[in-house]
Order: structure tokens, then sequence, then C-alpha cells
């Protein structure tokens, strides 16, 4: 087995580096702060609009759409 060399670079695989990475790379793409911003909230608000549009509405907290079944009464 032979020795590593002791100035190895390990890259930083945590979560707050790879944020950190994003959003260096988002200021770069945009140029500033706000435009940043811009992009990232039109993106969450399609993705939002995208998941509200895929999301079954037939069984909803415990209840099935209301008026398609009749309620069951209690025995």
């Amino acid at each position: 087995m032979s020795p590593e060399p002791a100035d190895q670079y390990v890259e930083d695989t945590s979560l707050d580096a790879e944020i950190s990475g994003i959003v260096a790379t988002l200021l770069e793409e945009h140029g500033s702060e706000h435009a940043a911003l811009r992009a990232l909230a039109h993106d969450f608000i399609v993705l939002l609009a995208d998941a509200d549009r895929s999301v079954s509405r037939g069984y909803l907290r415990g209840l099935f759409s209301q008026g398609a079944r009749p309620a069951r009464e209690p025995e």
C-alpha cells in the first residue's frame, strides 16, 4: 500500500456547499441578487402550479369529494 499525498483536494459535498454553489451560479447567470431572486420566485410559482394540477382532488383530508357520495351515518 502506498501512502497518499497529504495535499489531495476533497470536494465538499455537504448540503450547505451545494446551496452555496447554486447561489453563486444564479448570481453569475442573472447578474444581480434581485434578478436571481425573481428567477427563483418564477420557477417556484411554476412548480407550485404544476404540482397543483397533478394532485388528485378525489380524496382529500379523509373525505371524498363533497356531493359525490352520501355521508356515512354512524352505526
